[in-house]
């Protein structure tokens, strides 16, 4: 029997082409005799400024080692995780200053040769197209679902018109895809009018074209009953099963909460606009932590969604731009009740204080980083039918420079995934040599079907990263 998932997602197909349901069947029954059609999803959430290393960094190696302070966040998810120890970005021969140049090469992989006008004089264009934009357009396990791909970011603030730091994709060269900075964008985007909050006239048209084309094929259903031999008599139920379902959901009140698990459009969220000078002390009157995290929940929460109802298969988080501006309560040491601004604190002279607060702010896009994906962990798939949302997800977790004072070399990257992926989880991975990032996009191309996938030109990468899937 063909599993619901499977009818209903190639019914709504059916639906968006006007086929006729003779055509439904055949290709259900191709379909069926080939087996489920994969379904798989990429997330790729990034954290600005790096990291503090003996902060970071386990103790041991391979599956015997110890959580370090930051990395203990992520302590539950200990199987679903490998820890990279041996990453650098391909960044010799580029353009470009530190974060700038970080983000860029970290999406794609490829040289920064030139410069936007003015910017600070430190802001690379991006040469190529990034791995999100790669993956999607070449593996058919990530096409399909309406939305081909979401781009979203909790704060738009960095130094000069910098448009480096601010997009984690690229459709093609030179050509960043802005994200959505409020969740009501990236709420009304994905869910359009098919969502409580919707334009209602919008709504009622969609639903009676809909229905229009379910009644044509509640007819032709009956017609091919009377044609289709018994042995077609399983097919015919499976597609008066999926026709019943939904008329269903379209009967269902628009005011109920969404059967995606958004119940109701996200508000619109005022933001600070406040940009802090170098030569300050980075104390600043307002903190932005408290908006920064409603911000990230709501964002996560229709990301979740929107994998729930196979919406969109790929999507880039961005936390905030490299050289961000987003001020933190109670972490600064000294003085807890001081707003201290995280990335120009960065540039401050070494302390123990200044060292602990950058910790502190690390740990605290762990802590809520980690959440999520245990969320995804435990929230089940309706689309396959089986296990949870991120047993069919990788989720690199990424940073633009290695550390405060700008390198990129080591990275500390994190790959989580679930069951379903084979990732070989629970380990830290160092090797006797340094491998690009770019080696780890070509492992990740992998499990996307994508074994011949390369990234940036011959010295920027060797081979893909091998073992990381069993």
């Amino acid at each position: 029997m063909v599993s619901y998932a499977l009818k209903r997602r190639n019914f709504l197909a059916g639906l968006g082409g006007a086929v006729g349901l003779a055509s439904f069947l055949s290709k259900l029954e191709q379909l069926e005799a080939a087996g489920p059609m994969p379904i798989k999803r990429f997330l790729s959430i990034q954290r600005p400024v790096g990291t503090v290393y003996e902060n970071w960094w386990p103790t041991g190696s391979g599956d015997s080692f110890t959580f370090s302070r930051v990395l203990e966040k992520f302590e539950a998810l200990r199987e679903r995780m490998i820890i990279f120890r041996s990453l650098k970005l391909p960044h010799e021969g580029s353009v470009g200053g530190g974060h700038e140049r970080g983000t860029v090469l970290m999406v794609t992989g490829v040289r920064t040769v030139g410069l936007y006008p003015g910017n600070g004089g430190d802001d690379p264009y991006a040469e190529g197209p990034s791995v999100d934009q790669l993956f999607v357009k070449q593996s058919a396990a990530l096409q399909g679902a309406p939305i081909e791909s979401l781009q979203v970011s909790c704060d738009n603030r960095a130094d000069t018109p910098e448009v480096s730091t601010r997009h984690m994709s690229y459709s093609a060269a030179r050509t960043p895809m802005k994200p959505y900075y409020q969740p009501l964008e990236a709420y009304q985007r994905i869910f359009g009018t098919l969502m409580p909050g919707g334009n209602s006239d919008e709504l009622a048209v969609a639903r009676a074209q809909k229905r229009s084309v379910l009644d044509f094929s509640r007819r032709d259903l009956t017609r091919m009953r009377a044609l289709a031999p018994a042995t077609g008599r399983e097919t015919l139920d499976a597609w008066e099963d999926a026709i019943t379902q939904l008329e269903g959901e379209l009967d269902a009140d628009p005011s109920d909460p969404a059967t995606c698990g958004v119940a109701s459009e996200p508000p619109q969220i005022s933001i600070n606009t406040r940009l802090d000078p170098y030569d300050s002390s980075h104390v600043v009157s307002e903190r932005d932590d408290v908006k920064h995290d409603q911000i990230g929940q709501l964002h996560f929460s229709i990301i979740k969604a929107a994998f729930r109802c196979d919406l969109t298969r790929v999507v880039t988080f961005q936390w905030t731009p490299g050289t961000n501006h987003v001020s933190f309560g109670d972490l600064w040491p000294p003085n807890p009740q001081q707003f201290k601004v995280h990335h120009t604190t960065s540039h401050d002279p070494d302390s123990p204080d200044m060292l602990e607060f950058l910790t502190r702010v690390d740990e605290w896009y762990a802590a809520r980083t980690a959440a999520f994906i245990a969320d995804l962990n435990q929230t089940p798939d309706p689309i396959t039918g089986s296990g949870n949302i991120l047993d069919t997800t990788l989720v690199p977790y990424i940073t633009e420079v290695g550390a405060r004072y700008h390198n990129w070399d080591p990275m500390a990257f994190l790959l989580f995934g679930g069951a379903g992926t084979g990732i070989t989880g629970g380990r830290v991975l160092q090797e006797n040599r340094a491998r690009s990032t770019n080696d780890f996009w070509m492992a990740l191309a992998g499990y996307y079907g994508l074994s011949d996938f390369t990234l940036g030109d011959n010295d920027q990468h060797t081979t893909a990263i091998s073992g990381l899937f069993a």
